[in-house]
């Protein structure tokens, strides 16, 4: 049985306000707020935390996936979990994707009105029968979010999918041991490859849209493995291992502000714990918790090697 269902739900990143925060995110992509209020005692537990801290939910109108829950931690505000990072160097989690629909240059202007930078230009792919545009940005908060446009062929598997942006459908762990990751995701949890590949970090020329030195990054080598529980990009997850080395972050932990964790709705919590285990994660929970607006049910976080934080939730199922 795969413990893991259908991919990520949500993504969860703590913020300095996260009102403000939702604000300027809804601004640029179309999302809408979907809940808002305190954020539950169960899941401060799964983030290590203590205290009190408030929660806004938003997502995109049409779907009800793919969305995003910013964090505000009462008290002082904290640092960044990738401070100085750059986006070569392991550690967490390292962005979110979106497609541009259909306008990439629209949305990406909309994000840096809201105050998002480029790491680069964007950048134009073309492998023949595939070509996409990408460029990847972030915030004062160390939201990082990747906007991808498919040039051709057409993109299939979005309709009814209006407005700027789609839903968050894939969302990117820069690690530092391609194999362990791997492991965990196709070995422990079950999961089956998008895409798997590995060349190097650059176009022949240079261009990339990760912010490397143009005059170097076509000589750094670099893996990358797509996974999700049915093989779709609806929730999954990437891992990418670069042939450089820098900082590692794989130890920063909440309250630092940035992409925080994915969560997945599951049938089966127990599971996933042995399974996230096996893959040598470290475990806290499981807890009673509730994610607004879903039920009430039992939670479980999942620490990877490298700092990625995995949360599942069992809605309906009661604590013994």
């Amino acid at each position: 049985m795969i413990a893991l269902d259908n991919g990520f739900e949500e993504v969860v990143a703590i913020v300095a306000d996260a009102g403000a925060s939702a604000a300027r995110l809804c601004a640029a992509t179309g999302f809408v707020p979907v809940a808002q209020g305190p954020v539950d005692d169960g899941a401060m537990v799964l983030m290590g935390l203590t205290g009190a801290a408030r929660e806004v939910l938003i997502g995109h109108p049409g779907v009800a996936r793919g969305r995003i829950r910013l964090i505000q931690i009462d008290g002082p505000v904290a640092d960044l979990n990738r401070e100085g990072g750059q986006a070569w160097d392991p550690g967490g989690i390292f962005d979110i994707n979106l497609r541009a629909l259909p306008d990439i240059e629209a949305l990406q202007r909309a994000l840096v009105a809201q105050g998002f930078v480029a790491h680069a230009p964007i950048t134009d792919w073309d492998f023949g029968p595939l070509a996409v545009r990408e460029v990847v940005s972030s915030d004062a908060d160390g939201l990082c979010v990747a906007l991808m446009e498919r040039v051709r062929p057409p993109l299939q598997g979005y309709d009814g999918v209006s407005g700027p942006a789609s839903f968050v459908f894939n969302s990117t762990q820069v690690v530092p041991d391609f194999e362990a990751a791997r492991h965990l995701y196709r070995d422990c949890f079950g999961w089956l490859p998008v895409q798997e590949t590995q060349g190097m970090a650059a176009q022949d020329s240079g261009a990339n849209c990760m912010g490397l030195p143009e005059g170097i990054a076509a000589q750094i080598p670099m893996r990358i493995g797509i996974y999700h529980p049915e093989g779709r990009m609806e929730g999954s997850v990437e891992i990418i291992e670069y042939g450089v080395r820098g900082h590692d972050f794989s130890d920063r932990e909440p309250p630092l502000r940035g992409w925080t964790s994915l969560r997945f709705p599951v049938t089966d919590l127990e599971e996933f714990i042995e399974r996230a285990a096996q893959g040598g994660c470290r475990i806290i929970g499981p807890v009673a918790a509730q994610w607004a607006p879903h039920p009430a049910g039992m939670a479980a976080a999942a620490i990877t090697p490298w700092g990625a934080r995995l949360e599942a939730f069992q809605s309906g199922v009661k604590d013994r």
